[in-house]
């Protein structure tokens, strides 16, 4: 009789376990809930515009030739040219401008110059004056041979129309009518580019030059729109012109 109890006991307890596998085995499985990555939102960085480069190259009767980020302009004062550059004032050496809602205060020969290359070493000419203490020296303009003449009070490099049609400079094509105020009063010039102007093993591109009309200057002046991109230098009686950069 006891055993009869127990052997009844043992079935429904493994009949319990079979029912229990199979609630568990039936249960839906609830996967722990996963945390939502966090968006990786990073904000775009602002472009801040790089302020405009400008430079008054030269001066002519009463304009000015101001560079803008490597171009250059002729304006009169009062003038706007189409890329908003005004011309407020011109007092002595001095210009000032508006350019994309800024003033700006420009002053002859200086500000950033535009180079093409470096060089590694300094190019340095050295000059000897002439009996008059002039200082005169071989050149070259657009690869054509010619004698320049120093002259520190020329805002541009100068020459006259026949130099101009034997160097090939096409002033009357190319070049921007200008009145100039010379020693026997004003003439009639025209503002041209040069594509390229060397001294010895010095080389300067894109340099601003005024063609005049009739056979004045008689030799080609090496005006500051050369002279100013170099080093300029006496020793003792020598004249000595270095590359600044």
């Amino acid at each position: 009789m006891g055993v009869m109890k127990s052997t009844g006991i043992f079935v429904v307890m493994k009949q319990a376990r079979r029912i229990l596998s199979l609630i568990f085995l039936f249960l839906p499985v609830v996967a722990p809930l996963a945390s939502e990555p966090t968006a990786d939102i990073s904000l775009p960085t602002p472009v801040v515009p790089a302020p405009p480069r400008l430079a008054l190259e030269a001066l002519l009767g009463g304009k000015a030739v101001i560079n803008v980020n490597g171009r250059r302009v002729v304006l009169a004062v009062g003038e706007r040219k189409p890329s908003g550059l005004y011309l407020r004032s011109l007092e002595g050496a001095v210009a000032r401008v508006d350019f994309e809602g800024r003033q700006y205060r420009l002053r002859l020969g200086q500000g950033p110059i535009s180079t093409r290359y470096a060089k590694p070493l300094r190019e340095s000419v050295t000059i000897a004056p002439d009996p008059q203490g002039m200082y005169h020296t071989p050149g070259a303009i657009n690869g054509q041979p010619v004698q320049f003449l120093v002259d520190t009070g020329a805002t541009t490099v100068a020459m006259n129309a026949r130099e101009a049609r034997r160097l090939g400079v096409d002033y009357l094509l190319r070049g921007q009518p200008v009145m100039v105020n010379t020693a026997s009063g004003r003439s009639q010039g025209w503002f041209v580019e040069l594509d390229e102007v060397s001294v010895g093993g010095i080389k300067a591109h894109s340099v601003g030059a005024v063609v005049m009309d009739g056979g004045f200057p008689q030799r080609i002046l090496l005006g500051l729109s050369f002279l100013n991109r170099l080093q300029m230098q006496h020793k003792g009686l020598l004249l000595e012109l270095r590359e600044k950069y």
